[in-house]
Parts: C-alpha cells; sequence; structure tokens
C-alpha cells in the first residue's frame, strides 16, 4: 500500500479504488453494491448515479463523480457555472447525499476560458458550501488539453488519469506535473492490474467476483 498522504488531500487512501459499472443482469446488482461497500474503498458512481443511490442512502462510504461534459457548449461563464450547478444537484439528489468527496471535471478537449473559469467557480462555491470535499481534474482525451486548462488553473486537488501498459501518454505527460504541485494521482485502469507504479489505481467493476479481484489485485505483496 502507498504510504504517505494523498496530495493536497492530506488524507491516505487505498491502493484500489473502485467504479461501479452497470452489471450484465439486475441480479448481479445487489451483490455488486454489497461487495463494494463493504471493501471501504473509495467508490466511483458516475456511471448510473440514479442505479446506484438506492443503495447508497445513510451510507458514509468515500464518493466519487465525474462531471458531465455541458460545459464544453456553454456560451458564457454563467451558463458553464450554471450547467455544472445543475450536474451536481441533480447527482447529489440521485445518491441522496449532500457531498462527494471528489468531484471530477472532465476535460476531453480543449475549451474556452470562460467555460473553464465557470465550471471551475461553480465547483468552488459548491465546495464552500460542503458539496463537495477535494476538486479533481480527469482526463478523457489529449493530454494537451488537460495541460492546457491546468496550466493557468490550479486548483485541483487529484487527477484523475486513463493509463495502461500499451498506452501511458497521458500519464507520463500529467502525472510528474501532479507531483510539483502535490497533486494527488489516481490512475484509471481495468483489470488485471499492473503496479508499476505506487500511485492508486481505478477499476472498472461491475460484478461481486471483480471486487474481490480488484482487492486481491491490490493486496500487499
Amino acid at each position: 500500500m502507498p504510504q504517505g498522504l494523498f496530495g493536497r488531500t492530506n488524507l491516505e487512501f487505498p491502493p484500489v479504488w473502485l467504479s461501479l459499472s452497470v452489471p450484465a443482469s439486475s441480479s448481479d446488482m445487489e451483490g455488486l453494491v454489497g461487495a463494494a461497500l463493504e471493501s471501504g474503498v473509495p467508490l466511483d458512481v458516475s456511471s448510473s448515479p440514479g442505479l446506484w443511490g438506492g443503495h447508497m442512502r445513510g451510507t458514509d462510504a468515500p464518493l466519487t463523480c465525474l462531471s458531465n461534459t455541458g460545459y464544453e457548449e456553454a456560451t458564457d461563464g454563467r451558463h458553464a457555472s450554471d450547467l455544472i450547478q445543475a450536474h451536481l444537484i441533480e447527482t447529489l439528489s440521485c445518491i441522496g447525499r449532500e457531498w462527494f468527496d471528489i468531484y471530477f471535471l472532465r476535460v476531453r478537449r480543449a475549451v474556452e476560458e470562460y467555460q473553464i473559469s465557470g465550471a471551475l467557480e461553480a465547483m468552488e462555491m459548491a465546495r464552500q458550501e460542503g458539496h463537495i470535499r477535494f476538486l479533481g481534474l480527469c482526463c478523457e482525451g489529449p493530454s494537451l488539453a488537460a495541460l492546457g486548462m491546468w496550466q493557468f488553473h490550479d486548483a485541483f486537488e487529484v487527477l484523475r488519469v486513463p493509463y495502461s501498459l500499451d498506452d501511458g501518454e497521458a500519464y507520463e505527460t500529467l502525472a510528474p506535473i501532479a507531483r510539483e504541485r502535490r497533486v494527488g494521482v489516481l490512475r484509471f485502469s481495468s483489470l488485471p492490474l499492473s503496479f508499476e507504479s505506487d500511485d492508486p489505481v481505478l477499476v472498472p467493476v461491475s460484478t461481486a467476483s471483480q471486487v474481490n479481484e480488484a482487492l486481491r489485485g491490490g493486496a500487499p505483496q
């Protein structure tokens, strides 16, 4: 398990986090969510908040969520802010909680400065109101798009970045910058896991057996 604090969060986190994916059958739902909650690790509920919401009410499990991408089409900063706020309210209502531990701004391509500023304004306001604990940046497209945003907006405590043995370009570009800025790095990778890095890994899971496999893969050797 990685030792020390996870970037600016000043908290310790486990080496494996779980991203809940929609099961192939409804019969797998209860087992998946039960195993995920029992694990005690951070859970990403971005794929379908309404689906997980009934199971998450009353839990204090650490939860993360991706923003939507509507802010990319905003016509001005206020519009971008409104779109992020609306998504945050909607997803929190689905989950039945008042906060996410980490809310990630999705970056798929280069966008206008007013769109970035509006989105970040909404996220910062939500943090001040207690609806977000930590702000995250999620690279979902060219690393240069995320880098272009990040150069002028050092608001993030966590970086979520794709990683695989076949394609680590985004990770190799952005992770060194994250470390310079004391930003925690969360790799997004599918099973089977690879641990060339001490950075925690977020794993998509859709069955209880995949939860167990992911957790075994992150056990200390």
